[in-house]
């Protein structure tokens, strides 16, 4: 069986024009080059950085990932016209009925349930859509957009012809196999054709940024930056972004090409987590009723306050000594003082926060080490899961550590870093939060410049053998009056094993379990252990499953070959006779 989703070809000679998207937790955004300015210099790569923050005219480098649709589920707007838009059906109490959906991407995060029929409630709560249809509106937005721009650059007839453009999606390293089938799926909806899809990985698209950028564009607060991408250098690239901490460890080889030398990790640790214990320190000074009441009544003030609040957590410093100022909505003020009879300002007079925080009209003056204090889940958590990485043996080399994504440009969490692994180069490049969106495009142009990955999981085949002495009694079955045990877990991969692009590894056999068997539905299981016995053991999932035809005339004696592509971003698999005849087949890791 040939794999359903075509493995990307380096240079391919039609690929004319790649243009990457990358659809984050909290932004979103794009850019694109073309082949000739890719083989003459790479670094020139368009992306739209003019998004325009509402009223305020405030200039974005990406736009809110916000999909706000119709009553009649048509969609309306993305990104910051969708935010306000929404504040305004709030303020004419016309939003009945309407959809408003906003970071809703880590619905798909360690989702190993994850089907295509999974529903996301929107921000009210009470109603509900396909996530598939909310993920395709604001892909489509993105193309859209992306070719309305390239257009007024001249370029019409490069792009005018799907045949010339090559589309990137980026994603989580740590996502897994379901979730980057879900993206795909999407991004077709959205209208981008299968074969001109290609999946990346976001901390790895960063790298491949990073390694083109001159020595000025990188920040490295006061180290010696040269020779940072040289043959034999280990480094570990910190994804930081909105939802994700997404971890890759990488060795640069004698040709200039990557390797990655230990499996791709991280968590929900992102720049969200903040804005969790911000909300959280609001709840604690006005109550869960007056915040309940305000985001119900107020949605669109309380998108205001946090676009407020996102300004001030990428600038506050670890050695800020005078109090932070943030304009709140007077609505807040107001619904306390209908629930209690009194101001926030008095009230707060009367509590732990006396002389730490001050309410002034639309001003809330909040102690720095209170704001600070806000960022100790994330922060701790990076540091710790970053400290267990560097005991492992594959990561005692590493020399360097280079932060991307938009999170990784809150100066906090560069203290945090540079101060508890003071003998590591931290690096930072310019405009941080682009990195992964125009390496991206960088990949699209070659992607083989990644010549191996680690393998996030054992994977493995249910199958079915002789029945041994030992094997749970509840596993043994009868097939044409021999004992079997099903449910037997057939490894063709071990977690963080080298897995090189582009190549299967050993080819396993397997039988049809009846001799008049029309096809074999082969089922994939992951496993975070690296000898799972059986699929039912407490560390292995279901993934999906292979639906594989056979050949009129075959039986119980029938040998298929099955062999899986692990280096690529996405899984292949394939299968065949043993004539060598291939099996028409496709998978499925979205059926549970």
């Amino acid at each position: 069986m040939a794999s359903k989703y075509a493995r990307p070809v380096a240079c391919d000679s039609e690929r004319l024009f790649v243009a990457a998207i990358d659809f984050g937790t909290t932004y979103s955004g794009y850019a694109f080059s073309f082949r000739h300015d890719f083989e003459k210099d790479p670094s020139k790569i368009n992306a739209n950085q003019t998004w325009v923050a509402g009223h305020r005219n405030l200039f974005s480098l990406k736009a809110p990932t916000c999909v706000l649709l119709h009553p009649d589920k048509t969609f309306h707007s993305f990104g910051y016209e969708a935010e306000d838009k929404y504040t305004e059906l709030f303020q004419d109490d016309e939003h009945e009925g309407w959809y408003f959906f906003k970071r809703f991407k880590m619905t798909l995060h360690n989702n190993m349930n994850l089907r295509r029929d999974h529903m996301i409630p929107d921000i009210s709560g009470e109603k509900e859509l396909p996530a598939r249809d909310i993920f395709s509106h604001g892909i489509k937005f993105l193309r859209d957009h992306l070719i309305k721009h390239a257009k007024t650059k001249g370029v019409y007839d490069a792009i005018s012809d799907d045949r010339y453009v090559h589309w990137v999606l980026t994603v989580p390293a740590i996502w897994n196999d379901s979730a980057k089938q879900f993206m795909r799926e999407a991004a077709q909806k959205a209208g981008i054709k299968e074969h001109n899809l290609t999946i990346a990985l976001e901390p790895e698209a960063a790298a491949l940024y990073c390694r083109i950028l001159p020595v000025e564009k990188l920040d490295v607060g006061g180290q010696a930056s040269l020779g940072m991408f040289k043959p034999g250098t280990e480094y570990m690239v910190l994804d930081l972004g909105g939802g994700t901490v997404d971890i890759t460890v990488q060795r640069v080889l004698e040709d200039g090409n990557l390797k990655e030398i230990f499996k791709a990790s991280g968590g929900a640790w992102g720049g969200t987590k903040v804005d969790e214990s911000f909300l959280q320190l609001l709840v604690e000074v006005v109550g869960s009723n007056v915040m309940k009441i305000f985001k119900t009544k107020h949605t669109g003030d309380e998108l205001e306050l946090f676009r407020e609040f996102e300004t001030k957590k990428r600038t506050i410093t670890g050695d800020c000594s005078s109090k932070v100022t943030l304009r709140m909505p007077f609505q807040l003020n107001e619904t306390f003082d209908e629930e209690f009879g009194t101001s926030l300002k008095d009230h707060i007079k009367q509590t732990c926060f006396k002389g730490k925080m001050n309410w002034t009209g639309d001003k809330l003056k909040v102690d720095p080490n209170i704001i600070r204090g806000l960022f100790e889940l994330s922060a701790n958590s990076i540091v710790e899961h970053v400290r267990d990485l560097l005991k492992e043996e594959a990561c005692r080399n590493v020399s360097t550590f280079l932060m991307v994504g938009g999170f990784s440009e809150c100066i906090l969490i560069q203290d945090a870093i540079r101060k508890n692994f003071p003998g590591k180069r931290v690096i930072i490049p310019e405009d941080a939060g682009l990195a992964v969106v125009k390496g991206a495009v960088l990949f699209g142009h070659n992607p083989l410049t990644i010549i191996s990955r680690k393998a996030k999981y054992t994977y493995g085949i249910s199958t079915t053998r002789k029945f041994q002495p030992g094997d749970p009694v509840d596993k043994r079955i009868i097939v044409n009056c021999r004992e079997k045990c099903s449910g037997v877990f057939s490894k063709h991969v071990e977690v963080n094993q080298t897995v090189p692009v582009g190549e299967a590894l050993e080819t396993q056999t397997y039988t049809p379990l009846y001799a008049d068997s029309k096809s074999v539905v082969v089922k994939i299981f992951t496993s975070s252990d690296e000898y799972p016995e059986y699929t039912s053991d407490p560390s292995c999932n279901y993934l999906g499953k292979i639906d594989v035809p056979l050949s009129p005339g075959s039986n119980e004696n029938t040998i298929i070959e099955v062999k899986m592509t692990f280096g690529d971003t996405e899984l292949a698999v394939e299968a065949s006779e043993e004539n060598g005849r291939p099996l028409l087949a496709t998978f499925d890791f979205l059926d549970h």
